[in-house]
């Protein structure tokens, strides 16, 4: 009989990014249990029962299964919102999707020896305001940022030079107008001081002139995998840039940039974590953002990233 899984890896159906990971694991003969813990309660069961050792039972999905008690590591990448559909009939979706996530999310945060990569509190915790109050703290270039719904002092802050309008969290809206992307924009003069400001937290951050080039760095504990972005002709998002138009290679930062990164990584408690930073013609290195579920398979180090992520499971499902 194969070793019970100790690995519990939490994402959504699709996600390219932790198929790597599950297949190295598997390569290695490891044992997990892939689930989308957001699908509960449709395609996910959950049993749990406290004792004087904590909670102990199961979480599965069709053949997939993982006890409690056995669980040591978690990959926590995107698993998706909670309930992918209400499954008690006449259930109020607000109420169902509270209660199912208070269950879930409150046994399995609970669990004690877990590796969390990374913990959903991290996370929740590492909003952009705080990123850039922690770069700044560490010593990070930062572009001068204004978040606010004043349309008066939002309308100053774009009079004062070149300014960027960004979103405050994931850029896909799914509203009344359809599903869009949000990438980064430039605000034009004619909605310098908009009223529709008034409506909600605005970011925006002064554009860095004459970037040169941009960097996507993979932190996994300690390790920097860094890697140099550049686009062919005039952008502003590299993301909503085709990526037939972006060539990656291997890059460099100076270690005091490097130590940085590492120290607010691990101060927001992060095991793993993917930087946006770039440079500008007089070698200043900007620190944008960082993502706690970012992508790295496109990066030229993605092997090795890989490997990072999965040395890290392996050692805390053995621990």
């Amino acid at each position: 009989m194969p070793d019970r899984p100790r690995i519990l890896v939490a994402t959504g159906p699709v996600d390219a990014t932790a198929d790597l990971v599950i297949d190295e694991l598997n390569r290695r003969r490891v044992p997990l249990a892939r689930i989308d813990t957001g699908a509960f309660p449709d395609l996910v069961n959950l049993s749990a029962r406290v004792g004087a050792d904590g909670w102990t039972g199961e979480i599965a999905s069709g053949s997939r299964a993982v006890r409690l008690e056995d669980l040591r590591a978690v990959y926590w990448r995107r698993p998706s919102a909670y309930p992918a559909e209400v499954a008690a009939p006449g259930a109020p979706r607000a109420f169902a999707s509270r209660e199912a996530r208070a269950g879930m999310a409150g046994v399995l945060y609970s669990l004690p020896h877990v590796t969390w990569m990374n913990h959903p509190h991290a996370i929740i915790a590492c909003t952009k305001p705080t990123q850039l109050a922690a770069f700044v703290r560490a010593g990070l270039a930062v572009p001068d940022t204004w978040i606010g719904n004043v349309p008066e002092r939002h309308g100053a802050f774009c009079a004062e030079g070149p300014t960027v309008s960004k979103t405050l969290g994931p850029i896909t809206y799914d509203g009344p107008d359809g599903y869009r992307v949000l990438y980064a924009s430039r605000v034009p003069p004619e909605h310098y001081g908009d009223p529709r400001a008034r409506a909600t937290a605005n970011l925006l951050q002064r554009e860095v002139a004459e970037k040169v080039a941009e960097y996507r760095v993979a932190v996994v504990g300690e390790r920097l995998f860094i890697s140099e972005l550049h686009a062919c002709g005039p952008y502003l998002d590299i993301r909503a840039v085709n990526a037939d138009n972006v060539v990656y290679k291997p890059g460099t930062l100076p270690d005091v940039v490097q130590e940085a990164i590492r120290t607010v990584t691990r101060g927001f408690g992060l095991l793993f974590a993917a930087w946006d930073l770039l440079r500008d013609e007089e070698g200043t290195v900007w620190a944008l953002e960082l993502n706690p579920a970012g992508q790295w398979a496109f990066t030229p180090d993605s092997d090795e990233i890989c490997n990072a992520i999965a040395d890290h499971l392996e050692e805390a499902a053995h621990a």
